[in-house]
């Protein structure tokens, strides 16, 4: 391994811990302005700026009458049930998922960053439906969820080039063996 590939894996691993970080610290306040929200229906988040760019709007969207999806992200609730343990504001799913993100991103071996990767991607494919809800069904526009899309797109790309790095790692150790036992 050179120098250079080890301080790029070091550039991938802060990158990825880093926006992990972000999230976990988006997901902590989306969670505590929809518990805020719930229990002060007067409540006006910092990132609520007009009627159409609201994020209190769509983090109690659970307690709008036509719509459930700021819980469980409208699957869970139907599916298990409303009263389910598993039906709780996405928020806490962020901030499990992010802090989950983080751990494995301190991982040098390819398997632990392909999962991490996967996870990302699973993280994009939800951001992509949450997303189409946040325009096409609330019809808002939401700073911080935006912001969560980002977070979750910037550290796909991360998590992909340091698989890369690693493949390519795994490549040179390999053919410096071979040459090392001839």
């Amino acid at each position: 391994m050179s120098i250079f590939t080890g301080n790029c894996k070091c550039s991938y691993t802060v990158g990825l811990v880093g926006l992990s970080v972000c999230g976990f610290l988006l997901s902590l306040y989306t969670s505590y302005v929809e518990l805020r929200a719930e229990h002060d229906h007067s409540y006006k988040a910092m990132c609520d700026i007009s009627e159409r760019i609201s994020c209190t709007k769509v983090f109690t969207s659970s307690l709008l009458l036509f719509s459930r999806y700021g819980r469980g992200f409208g699957i869970v609730g139907p599916v298990l049930g409303e009263d389910s343990l598993l039906n709780v504001p996405n928020g806490f799913y962020g901030i499990f998922y992010y802090f989950v993100v983080a751990a494995f991103s301190f991982s040098d071996h390819l398997a632990i960053s392909r999962l991490n990767s996967y996870l990302i991607l699973l993280s994009n494919c939800l951001s992509l439906y949450l997303a189409y809800l946040l325009y096409y069904v609330l019809e808002d526009m939401c700073i911080v969820c935006v912001t969560t899309y980002a977070v979750n797109f910037i550290s796909l790309i991360l998590a992909l080039q340091k698989i890369q790095v690693l493949i390519r790692d795994e490549q040179v150790m390999r053919a410096f063996k071979v040459s090392k036992t001839k």
